[in-house]
């Protein structure tokens, strides 16, 4: 399998079901200043120890601060066979192209 690269705006279809998994990789300091409402938050380098976790969904989305890192996760998610996305642009981006999606403020 191989990760596909979503736009903030095509994932308004998926950030919602029950079957789909988002999950931030940015640090937990940066989680707590704002964050999707839902998401879970599992910095990068904890990925690992989190995957058995990921595995009842039947699609995982992850977004980190610029696109980087959860590319990186998608890519190793989907050779485990998940079906796995990554924003583009990040956390980012969102703030560019979203400025109405629920965030938190933690």
């Amino acid at each position: 399998m191989r990760p596909q690269i979503l736009s903030w705006e095509q994932i308004s279809r998926y950030v919602y079901s029950n079957h789909t998994l988002l999950v931030d990789l940015r640090e937990k300091e940066d989680f707590r200043k704002g964050h999707v409402t839902g998401a879970w938050n599992i910095p990068y380098e904890e990925l690992e120890e989190h995957i058995r976790e990921m595995s009842g969904y039947e699609r995982i989305i992850f977004y980190c601060t610029h696109g980087n890192h959860s590319l990186a996760a998608a890519r190793q998610l989907a050779k485990l066979g998940h079906q796995a996305y990554s924003i583009a642009g990040g956390y980012a981006a969102k703030a560019k192209t979203l400025d109405g999606w629920k965030h938190s403020n933690v």
